[in-house]
C-alpha cells in the first residue's frame, strides 16, 4: 500500500505541475477521462486492496501460502513500486532511472492494455 500511495500522490503532483501531463497506462487514462483523476486513484487503491485480498481465495491458496498467489501478488507490488520509482525519478530529475523504469512500465502497459482492450501504452 505504501507504493500505491506514493505512486498516486506523485501522479497527482505531476499532473498539477505539468501543463501537458499524460497518463501512459491506457487503462488508467480511460478511467481518468471517464470519472476524473482523483476518483480514479481513490477507487484504484480501494480495488487494489480488494484484489490483493481476493487473489489467494481465487487461486484456492488461502489456507496455505501457494507459489502462484505469491508470484501474482509480487508482480502487482513490483509494478506499483516501479510506478512510484518512475514518478519520483521524474520529480527528482533522475533521468537515467526514469528512462529505464519507463521502458519497463511501457512494456507492461502494452501487455495489460492489449488484454483489457484499451490498446498500447500512450507514451
Amino acid at each position: 500500500m505504501f507504493f500505491s500511495f506514493v505512486a498516486s500522490t506523485s501522479t497527482v503532483y505531476l499532473a498539477s505541475i505539468e501543463e501537458h501531463f499524460r497518463e501512459c497506462n491506457s487503462i488508467s487514462a480511460t478511467f481518468f477521462v471517464t470519472i476524473g483523476m482523483v476518483p480514479s486513484i481513490v477507487l484504484g487503491i480501494l480495488f487494489l486492496i480488494a484484489i490483493m485480498v481476493a487473489i489467494p481465495y481465487v487461486l484456492r491458496q488461502n489456507e496455505k501460502a501457494g507459489i502462484l498467489s505469491m508470484c501474482v501478488l509480487g508482480i502487482i507490488v513490483l509494478y506499483t513500486a516501479l510506478d512510484a520509482v518512475n514518478n519520483i525519478s521524474v520529480i527528482m530529475g533522475f533521468h537515467v532511472t526514469y528512462q529505464v523504469v519507463h521502458k519497463i512500465l511501457s512494456s507492461a502497459n502494452n501487455v495489460t492494455g492489449r488484454l483489457a482492450g484499451t490498446g498500447d501504452s500512450l507514451c
